[in-house]
């Protein structure tokens, strides 16, 4: 199931990724395969401006909601809910406008993980449509908002009637006076959609199977291995007859500061794995690795000034933004049809910690979902 290569060149897959040379090796050869997969170059989000400049038919926004510490279980998680459309015929576009703020005096001092799920209707799954970290809110005051815009159109399935939300905070920093704030809004656009959203399917889940308490899979612990099968392990997807193309939203961040070790990686020094640590995974289908690799990384280069460390570079994020959400569109060659195997490998990593809770121990936060399509 897992195949291990090397780390590839740091060649930047997503926009803003940055490179060190020193630690950097040549991908191997790319090997050949039967199913073809590609990451699209779809942002993750937008700032300032949403990029959809017509006039939405229908606006339902959220109270403000105060994020504090709600607990470490889902069944802690702040509920709330919104009255949607009844139907979701006729409109072809969904945008999310997500606005951080702070409660009385501004926003509380830390960047920590904020999680907003949609609960399904048909199979009350919850489904993770926002991923955002908080900044470091300690320079700013009451009066400051950020607004960023998420495309979430094929979530459209999930997005109708009376709706169930859910949020996750992982911070202890709320007081009376100062607290981070989320509200949110959503948008839909009126028009035909060219496809529908027939399948969506959750293929791994570390909020609800955490092992770390903290949401997340500990990385590079051989007790907790990662790649087993209840964690980042292999996956079989039957496929419906109408299905005739599939995308692939995968949400993983990292967090902890382990100076474990790559195991794959010569002459290379671990900086705090798994926050500070760029990383590769490698997508089989049906068996066969992909040539293109996911690329765990994010550039905070142009990332607005905070309080805090928020210049550095990190697993996929960035202090006071949503999370670099990567999506891939799956070609199903050959009228491919019935069963299909997904697998998602990390670099081998050793880590220097023995507990999956530890707050240093390496971790990951994940979410992948399948959806789809009738065209």
């Amino acid at each position: 199931m897992r195949k291990i290569y090397p780390l590839l060149g740091l060649a930047a897959l997503l926009s803003g990724a940055c490179s060190n040379d020193e630690n950097t090796q040549d991908p191997p050869a790319a090997p050949s395969y039967k199913i073809e997969s590609r990451q699209l170059s779809r942002i993750p989000f937008y700032h300032p401006q949403n990029p959809e400049r017509r006039t939405p038919e229908v606006q339902v926004s959220s109270e403000v909601q105060k994020l504090e510490f709600f607990g470490w279980s889902e069944e802690n998680d702040k509920r709330f809910t919104l009255q949607l459309p009844e139907q979701t015929a006729g409109y072809d576009r969904v945008m999310l406008e997500y606005t951080m703020g702070g409660w009385n005096e501004g926003p509380a001092d830390y960047d920590n993980t904020t999680m907003l799920f949609v609960t399904g209707k048909s199979d009350g799954e919850r489904y993770e449509i926002v991923r955002a970290f908080t900044p470091f809110g300690g320079s700013f005051d009451g009066s400051w908002t950020r607004t960023y815009y998420i495309d979430v159109t094929e979530f459209l399935p999930l997005l109708s009637g009376e709706t169930e939300f859910s949020l996750y905070y992982g911070g202890f920093d709320a007081t009376a006076k100062r607290a981070h704030t989320v509200q949110i809004k959503l948008n839909y656009y009126a028009g035909e959609r060219d496809k529908e959203v027939i399948l969506v399917q959750k293929l791994y889940d570390s909020s609800r199977d955490s092992n770390t308490g903290y949401r997340s899979w500990a990385y590079g612990l051989p007790e907790h291995e990662i790649e087993a099968e209840e964690r980042l392990g292999l996956r079989t997807v039957t496929l419906p007859e109408e299905v005739k193309s599939l995308m692939m939203r995968v949400a993983i961040s990292g967090h902890g500061h382990d100076q474990g070790v790559f195991l794959d990686r010569t002459n290379y020094r671990t900086h705090n794995a798994a926050e500070f640590d760029e990383n590769y995974y490698t997508l089989l289908l049906d068996g066969t690795p992909q040539r293109e690799k996911g690329h765990i990384f994010y550039s905070n280069k142009e990332t607005y000034p905070q309080a805090g460390t928020y210049i550095y570079d990190r697993a996929n994020w960035g202090p006071g933004l949503p999370l670099n959400t990567h999506y891939w569109e799956i070609e199903l060659k050959n009228g491919h049809r019935g069963e299909l195997t997904i697998d998602l490998d990390l670099e081998r990593f050793l880590s220097a910690e023995t507990a999956p809770n530890g707050e240093a121990t390496a971790k990951y936060i994940v979410e992948v979902i399948l959806f789809g399509y009738d065209k």
